[in-house]
């Protein structure tokens, strides 16, 4: 490996949930597909701003690298040694 670097930018994506969450009473005999129905219906019915973030579910999105814009200040660097990436922020 030479001694020459550049510059790229990690673009890092998380994937979060939000949910709703409500007690409905039924009739004891209701039908799974009458469930079903029950939470397409509360889905159109429920309005976004109701739900709140759930915290627990964290899934990784589309994360890459790519070119660093011309100019742009590193805020660290990184090495790399057989399997292993160290990074050293500045």
């Amino acid at each position: 490996m030479s001694g020459a670097t550049k510059c790229v930018r990690v673009r890092l994506a998380a994937l979060t949930r939000v949910e709703y969450t409500e007690v409905i009473e039924v009739p004891a005999d209701v039908t799974q597909d009458q469930l079903e129905q029950l939470v397409n219906k509360r889905y159109s019915d429920v309005d976004g701003g109701d739900y709140v973030e759930d915290d627990h579910y964290w899934e990784p999105g589309h994360c890459f690298t790519e070119a660093a814009d011309e100019g742009e200040e590193a805020t660290g660097s990184a090495t790399f040694q057989a399997d292993a990436v160290q990074f050293t922020p500045y």
